[in-house]
């Protein structure tokens, strides 16, 4: 995830959070995201660094069975040479690591050249402006037999445009130094151990540092030495997530709870903020297990700028997002796909449009043939009640035909009729709809997440949510009402003969009316 106000590109539904879901990833992201190290101009096509690599023997870290080395140590010619790689980040945190190539160390000024637009395949090329020098690095193998003292100078950094104008950068004047040693044999007491680099001038950029060395005893073993610098920034916040409930089950976490997460095979401490049924695009690690149900290790909601920081900090790692959300104008989704498939370095099955999945998942017989069937069903069981409250009314009427007859031959205007009949039929009509409607709407949420399935036959996850559409169902019961007060009215105020009335008549007397 990402802190700004980009994050809203990640769409969820309502039902899976206790809290409006657009608040779950703006609180994650850090609270300083003012650019660090050294800015590009925008639009820049290559960064130049002029660097510089001075070694001089050191006479205090040798090994004691070389009597062969020079005693001038300034006479000492280096055979070492350090692959440099530079780090630039994005306005999104999103780091960029790329190869400047190979510094010796002779001692002279090398012009390494960075492209940032080498075509579509550029590293950078998706990387969103300004881009900022944050850091770089230095990766060489460590001497054998003979430590070296080395000064490294950054002495000019120089960005150039599309037109070829180059601009001079600012000098780099808040970094911090750092170096790694991965030789297994090191010693502090025998002294083959590299030193501690030392920031000897801010303006140009000078570090020096001991490279220590591996025993001439030992040849066959191989060690490499790090040096990193690193833009100075606010200390690495504290990582929050959001993590899912199957996530919090498999871990055995719970709210609250700080746990260490692999990122790129480091640990990250994270801190759970905040539970939620389920996140998007996370289903894939959903399993359908008969024996046991579902079972999933569930997900965690980080933000990508706060994990690059603690990675960088600690480690002088970071991770690179594999997958974007993009967020288009209104009515722009289906240009915006087109152009990303059509660039050379990017598959079209990798472009996902949350619009095409919605049509093939309403195409998809698995679950168009339910909702299709039920859907159908609504309507024959809405037409046969309204058939059934029609013949329901007629036949009470018919049946109260004498009582109606009476009525008007005492002078019961037939609207008043016609308003009684309907109050009445309206009572039982609309009893009848209240409690149709409820058991319908229990059916429909408990039998259609059992018969709705993906493509492959399985349970959708999130699982199907229910939604009875309020104006739909309105209109049909409006529907299901107006065939029995039609019935009603029809047989209410047609006009009746006066041997009909008198016949009725005649009829209540016989049966003891009076």
């Amino acid at each position: 995830g990402d802190g700004d106000g980009d994050a809203v590109a990640m769409l969820m539904r309502g039902d899976l959070a206790g809290k409006p879901t657009g608040q779950l990833p703006a609180g994650l992201g850090p609270g300083h995201t003012d650019p660090v190290g050294v800015e590009l101009p925008k639009g820049s096509t290559s960064l130049e660094l002029t660097l510089r690599l001075r070694a001089t023997a050191s006479p205090s870290h040798t090994d004691s069975s070389n009597s062969s080395d020079p005693a001038d140590p300034a006479a000492y010619r280096s055979k070492m040479s350090a692959d440099v790689t530079v780090t630039l980040e994005d306005r999104y945190g999103t780091p960029y690591r790329m190869s400047a190539g190979d510094l010796p160390a002779d001692g002279k000024a090398h012009r390494l050249t960075l492209e940032l637009a080498q075509g579509e395949r550029a590293p950078t090329d998706r990387a969103a402006e300004p881009l900022s020098l944050t850091g770089a690095q230095l990766d060489m193998s460590q001497p054998t037999g003979r430590a070296e003292e080395h000064r490294l100078s950054v002495e000019r950094l120089t960005a150039t445009g599309a037109g070829g104008t180059e601009r001079r950068l600012a000098e780099p004047t808040s970094w911090k130094v750092t170096s790694a040693n991965n030789n297994t044999t090191a010693d502090p007491e025998a002294g083959n151990t590299p030193t501690r680099p030392d920031v000897q001038s801010r303006s140009p950029l000078t570090v020096s540092y001991g490279t220590g060395y591996i025993p001439r005893e030992t040849p066959w073993e191989s060690a490499s030495l790090t040096i990193r610098l690193q833009a100075e920034r606010p200390a690495a916040p504290e990582v929050e997530a959001v993590a899912t409930d199957d996530f919090l089950a498999a871990a055995g976490a719970r709210k609250g709870e700080r746990l260490d997460v692999p990122f790129g095979g480091s640990a990250v401490p994270v801190r759970i903020v905040e539970s939620v049924r389920a996140l998007p695009t996370t289903q894939g690690s959903t399993t359908q297990d008969p024996g046991a149900g579902t079972t999933s290790g569930g997900a965690l909601l980080v933000d990508l700028r706060s994990v690059n920081r603690v990675l960088d900090a600690r480690y002088g790692e970071s991770v690179a997002p594999s997958e974007w959300w993009l967020r288009t104008a209104p009515g722009a989704t289906s240009q915006v796909a087109a152009e990303l498939r059509e660039r050379p370095d990017v598959e079209p099955s990798q472009v996902v449009v949350r619009d095409e999945i919605a049509e093939r998942l309403r195409d998809d017989p698995f679950g168009a043939g339910p909702q299709a069937a039920f859907t159908a069903a609504s309507v024959v069981a809405a037409a046969l009640a309204a058939v059934g409250f029609a013949v329901s009314t007629a036949g009470s009427l018919r049946e109260r035909s004498a009582e109606f007859a009476l009525l008007r031959a005492l002078g019961a205007p037939r609207r008043q009729l016609a308003r009684l009949v309907a109050a009445e039929q309206g009572v039982l009509v609309a009893l009848a709809l209240v409690v149709g409607v409820a058991l319908g709407a229990v059916l429909t949420r408990a039998v259609i997440p059992l018969i709705v399935l993906t493509s492959r036959a399985t349970r959708p996850v999130p699982e199907v949510l229910v939604e009875l559409p309020l104006t739909q169902v309105a209109f049909l019961l409006a529907a299901l009402v107006v065939a029995p007060l039609i019935v009603t009215a029809v047989l209410v105020l047609r006009r009746g003969d006066a041997a009909s009335s008198l016949r009725s008549l005649r009829v209540l007397h016989e049966q003891g009316g009076e």
